[in-house]
């Protein structure tokens, strides 16, 4: 073998060596990641979801932070994220492989929350290839470390709806950022402002045009015949709320009582079934559909024994200027409905 030989020998196994290494650091999410919402965790390399709200906190060391992300089967509209590094300011951007999260920070500890900020309900969402999706493959902090976590809070909420639960038309149209993702906002949806509001944990499972007998854009089959997936081919895992609040009945409203009530009951049966100790808390829709039928159901279940579900009826939260287009909350809507549903989930657990 010549010198040169040798030489591109040695760089070629050179190149092996970084790829495995590479490959070996891409084989499994870092363990002192924080996940939140309705993530797919089967394979230990990568969290999917398909959920606005859904988030990641993390501690870390170092001056930078850049997150990376599968995007081979996003399709623009892109979906869109938003983090906030500490206190600072929160910033958002359409998902992309790499994403540098922060840059310039000052030497010491670090804690990032990143976000789900919304996808387009329109794209498949539901069945694979996942176009509305995020699919998280890791976080790089060069020059630093990620640390252990912060505490998970201890109180966990659930949330269970349709665009409203999902934030979808937080937002007017405004000059560049007209696409359904940008629109949509989870972080100001009345579910995670309420979420943020108790100090609590939560999952934010919403889908834009779901009902209990309508489905969801993007292919999601009716409320209660998704719930227990996250998308198609991936269960729903073990997580165990304390609270789930369902508002449910916005996208049903076409339909007739004697149809609705018993498809509404069982959704509750379902979610019952999976969460046997969680309060539930039937939440009347903001525009008043089908809350006679829901209130029905509710005093059912609790005169049938079952004393951990409860009615929230939002008379009146809301009014013509909280909305963007008549059904949807704008930021200051989700705001107001939020705090009121926080005060209402405060008085009925006794939370501090």
């Amino acid at each position: 073998m010549t010198q040169l030989q040798t030489v591109l020998s040695l760089a070629a196994l050179g190149a092996v060596s970084l790829a495995l290494a590479a490959g070996a650091q891409g084989d499994r999410l870092d363990s002192r990641l924080r996940f939140y919402g309705r993530w797919d965790r089967r394979s230990p390399a990568r969290a999917v979801t398909v959920n606005s709200g859904s988030h990641i906190v993390a501690r870390f060391t170092g001056r930078e932070a850049t997150a990376r992300f599968d995007v081979a089967a996003n399709q623009p509209p892109l979906p869109t994220l938003v983090w906030r590094v500490d206190d600072g300011e929160w910033q958002e951007a359409e998902v992309a492989p790499a994403l540098k999260l922060a840059s310039g920070l000052k030497d010491g500890e670090h804690t990032l929350r990143l976000m789900v900020r919304d996808l387009d309900e329109h794209q498949s969402r539901w069945s694979p290839p996942l176009v509305a999706s995020i699919t998280f493959l890791g976080l790089d902090v060069p020059g630093g470390k990620l640390l252990e976590p912060p505490a998970d809070p201890k109180l966990k909420l659930e949330f269970l709806g349709d665009s409203i639960t999902e934030g979808v038309l937080v937002h007017p149209v405004r000059p560049g950022k007209e696409t359904w993702p940008w629109r949509g906002d989870g972080r100001l949806a009345y579910s995670a402002q309420t979420a943020l509001r108790l100090g609590a944990q939560w999952r934010q499972a919403g889908f834009g045009g779901l009902g209990i007998l309508n489905p969801g854009n993007g292919g999601v089959p009716v409320a209660p015949d998704s719930f227990n997936f996250f998308f198609a081919g991936a269960p729903r895992d073990d997580w165990q709320p304390d609270v789930v609040v369902v508002n449910q009945g916005t996208n049903d409203g076409g339909w007739p009582s004697h149809v609705f009530r018993p498809a509404y009951a069982r959704y509750l049966q379902v979610i019952r079934a999976a969460y046997p100790q969680a309060h539930i808390a039937a939440v009347r829709p903001f525009g008043g559909y089908h809350a006679d039928d829901i209130l029905a159901e509710v005093t059912a279940r609790q005169a049938a024994g079952d004393r951990r579900i409860f009615y929230v009826d939002t008379t009146g939260w809301l009014g013509p200027a909280d909305y963007t287009d008549g059904v949807h909350p704008n930021a200051a809507g989700g705001a107001k409905a939020a705090e009121r549903l926080a005060e209402a989930l405060r008085r009925r657990l006794r939370l501090e």
